[in-house]
């Protein structure tokens, strides 16, 4: 059974007679938990320097990614409404926030993550029926803000937004609670309140969808568990599902319609250029290669690089951490049934796509499960304090153990991604010295060809050894299943240099040309003739290493160029 000694909000399974006894409703709970939390000058303070700790960094060393620098195309371009991104759109007309900066995107990130983080403890509290504790809520909070995976999204400026899709989510969850307890009659304001949170929240990413499953399905695990056993009839168990999937359905309707009309608003029309609205599952070429290429790559993705790479860990255990969970309060009360919903959540997007795994910036919903998974099992002995003894101590050991793996694993992406573009701004500042030496005056036009590599030390901290185990592990899969196998990287988004992206960026060279601006040496580009030239002369191996004059134009060539 659910550990029930710090039960003193609602101990029955009945919450509709308990409010029309004169109980505190739901919606009560939330703010007295959630009030309590905010007096705790504790619990502000470690998350302050948990901020600190994880993007003090980022702050103050800021790095110039994809997208980055083309915040016109996406902006007074139409590409974010193209996209459905309404919510990113409106933030950076209304704040600016969205455009390549120091300092401010990644503490609006981290802020957003904070106030998410308690208000996501006071709800999860109240659903369990505890009184919030500054213990658990920091577990639950810090491990929400240190997540490794954010220093994927914090790559881009336009991204930084991801952090306040969390707390919409927060938001959405303490609007439907009430609904989602008590029944279809209960709190329909709240629940609308929510599907105009989520709609918002899908405006930043479509990838805040699993989140909201992930959400739903740990309060409905939280208070299934907090009932009597073998209480809840199946109709009651799915009629708590059907009032948490409608907000979310209702929430992508809401999108797509406000979408319409901000794209007609604007003048903006054409498809999304960008992001990807492919299900692959209809294009393989065979049944068989339709569901083997998904489970290579889950396998691959999720099993075998959980021994290179720390969250994937902290992942696997979590989700094991659930199921032996379940299999020790067992009860009914459709406590099975959440639990496989809340780990299926975490891979919803990639089974939905047929590609068995999603990219690193797409799988929010891991920065929620796995510190709801320790919460779970570590909450009942935290609150307790000096009270819970040795059983306490350990409980406290274990989440700073996860907070610290975070914390490591945080900054590492992040720096790593610093000093990635820090070799890049090398490299492009010696370009531009060619360039002056060749061409003082800055009159020619410029034609660039050819491939950047990165440095071999970043090259080696990329990545995974073969004598490591998740190369080991993934060679046997491949092995099994078939398909080439090639290197496994740490990183995903940071691997990806800006250069190269910048040269065929929206079918131009536009990109490229703001890169050399950024780097103080603005350039004009060479005309289709004089590119064509240039491709020609790289095609056939002929284009010279780095910076050279050719007919009218200069030529840069980064295949072979080096920033040493």
């Amino acid at each position: 059974m659910f550990p029930v000694a710090r039960q003193t909000l609602q101990p029955d399974t009945t919450r509709q007679a308990s409010a029309q006894a004169g109980a505190l409703p739901v919606s009560g709970q939330i703010w007295n938990n959630l009030c309590g939390l905010a007096r705790s000058k504790t619990l502000w303070g470690v998350l302050l320097l948990a901020v600190l700790w994880g993007y003090g960094y980022a702050m103050n060393t800021p790095a110039v990614d994809m997208d980055d620098l083309a915040i016109a195309t996406y902006q007074q371009g139409g590409e974010f409404l193209r996209q459905g991104r309404i919510t990113v759109w409106l933030l950076q007309a209304l704040t600016g926030i969205m455009t390549y900066q120091r300092f401010w995107p990644e503490l609006f990130f981290a802020l957003s993550l904070v106030l998410a983080g308690v208000l996501l403890a006071a709800v999860l509290y109240t659903a369990a029926r505890w009184q919030a504790k500054q213990l658990g809520a920091q577990l639950l909070a810090a491990g929400l803000l240190l997540w490794p995976y954010h220093g994927e999204i914090l790559m881009y400026s336009n991204q930084c937004g991801v952090g306040f899709g969390y707390l919409l989510c927060a938001l959405a969850l303490a609007l439907a609670l009430p609904h989602l307890l008590c029944g279809w009659r209960n709190s329909l304001p709240g629940a609308c309140g929510a599907v105009v949170c989520l709609c918002f929240a899908l405006g930043l990413y479509e990838s805040f969808a699993p989140v909201w499953l992930t959400l739903l399905c740990a309060a409905l695990l939280l208070d299934a568990a907090a009932a009597e056993p073998h209480s809840r009839k199946a109709g009651k168990i799915w009629g708590s599902i059907l009032r948490g999937l409608w907000p979310l359905a209702a929430a992508l309707v809401l999108r797509k319609g406000l979408t319409a009309l901000l794209c007609a608003a604007n003048g903006v029309s054409g498809q999304d250029g960008t992001a990807s609205k492919t299900i692959f599952w209809f294009q393989r070429d065979s049944v068989r290669a339709a569901v083997v290429i998904p489970v290579r790559e889950w396998l691959t993705n999720y099993l075998a690089r959980a021994f290179g790479i720390p969250a994937l860990a902290l992942l696997a255990l979590a989700s094991w951490a659930v199921v032996l969970w379940v299999l020790r309060h067992r009860g009914g009360n459709g406590r099975a049934l959440f639990a496989a919903g809340l780990i299926v959540s975490q891979f919803s997007l990639g089974i939905l796509q047929g590609t068995g795994a999603q990219m690193a910036r797409a799988v929010q919903c891991f920065a929620v499960f796995v510190p709801f998974a320790a919460w779970l099992w570590l909450a009942p002995a935290l609150d307790r304090g000096k009270q819970g003894g040795a059983k306490a101590i350990i409980c406290a050991a274990l989440a700073g153990a996860m907070l610290a793996v975070e914390l490591i694993s945080l900054t590492g992406t992040i720096r790593y991604n610093r000093d990635r573009w820090q070799y890049e701004e090398r490299l492009l500042i010696k370009t531009a010295d060619e360039l002056n030496d060749l061409d003082p005056a800055g009159t020619l036009p410029v034609a660039f060809v050819g491939q950047a590599e990165l440095s071999p030390e970043l090259q080696d901290r990329l990545v995974i050894p073969a004598a490591n185990p998740a190369y080991k592990a993934a060679y046997l899969i491949y092995t099994v299943l078939g398909g080439p196998l090639g290197d496994l990287d740490r990183y995903e988004n940071p691997q990806t240099m800006v250069i190269n992206w910048a040269q065929d960026a929206f079918g131009g060279k536009e990109q490229i040309a703001l890169l050399m601006q950024q780097v103080g040496r603005p350039c004009a580009l060479a005309d289709a003739d004089q590119q064509d030239a240039a491709d020609t002369l790289a095609e056939a191996g002929e284009a010279p290493v780095g910076v050279s004059l050719q007919d009218g134009y200069l030529l840069v060539n980064f295949t072979g160029w080096t920033a040493e």
